[in-house]
């Protein structure tokens, strides 16, 4: 089992996580938590730590332009994500800032290739921002996913009132946070960026707001292993149908 006290980047919920019983595998220069959970949990609704995973930032009046020219799907449309090809998210926080997730995967090699071959001098209008330090990551899952953000904020979250890849960027239990509604096939998804100085006291948030409803943590695995059997399944309906019958 990984310690991950030994990588020199860490998740500020580390010491959290271990005492609710989190495992640790290594993930890059870093580890990610899995925590043992039923099955049941990811329909109901179930708290994931991301925070380990790779994310970037940029701003400026050129973003979206260097975005589109290293290849991001994107569009100039404020509080939109758009999905990217390999998993992945663009997150539209204004027409000259976006936030780039990675997928479940971690493989942040394109991310780290567009900071470190970032130059100030091509005059591109945009500048990087290191969103690993600034945010921590959170992904919250299932049904009772917009009754608990009921709780502790006041955006209305429900499916027919927040469409998938929509984004707020608004109040969290008194914290400023950026909620972004990104799906799992039928699974109500959201992944939640916050102030990462304040991930311990809004977990407890999370955590005390989903008692209601039977919520739980969970890691990284559950929801990876979610995620894949997705696409396999999309994968099937695309292949069915172009094949002849």
């Amino acid at each position: 089992m990984t310690d991950p006290a030994s990588h020199l980047r860490r998740s500020p919920l580390r010491r959290a996580l271990e005492t609710a019983g989190a495992t640790w595998r290594d993930l890059g220069d870093t580890a990610i938590a899995d925590i043992a959970a039923p099955a049941s949990a990811i329909q109901t609704l179930a708290i994931a730590d991301l925070s380990p995973l790779p994310r970037l930032g940029f701003k400026g009046r050129g973003t979206i332009d260097a975005m589109k020219k290293r290849g991001v799907i994107v569009e100039a449309t404020p509080n939109k994500a758009f999905r990217q090809p390999g998993g992945g998210l663009c997150l539209v926080l204004a027409p000259g800032e976006v936030i780039l997730l990675s997928n479940m995967t971690g493989n942040g090699a394109k991310l780290d290739e567009m900071h470190d071959g970032w130059k100030l001098d091509d005059a591109e209008r945009t500048y990087p921002l290191l969103r690993n330090d600034s945010h921590a990551w959170f992904r919250i899952v299932g049904a009772k996913s917009p009754a608990m953000f009921a709780k502790i904020c006041g955006v209305d979250l429900r499916a027919d009132k927040f469409n998938d890849l929509s984004i707020a960027q608004t109040s969290v239990a008194k914290l400023s946070a950026i909620i972004v509604r990104a799906d799992i096939g039928g699974l109500v998804a959201f992944h939640v960026l916050a102030d990462s100085a304040s991930a311990l006291y809004f977990l407890d948030c999370l955590r005390d707001a989903a008692q209601e409803f039977g919520g739980q943590l969970t890691g990284h695995k559950m929801l990876q292993d979610v995620e894949t059997h997705e696409e396999t399944r999309r994968h099937r309906i695309g292949q069915a149908a172009i094949e002849p019958t």
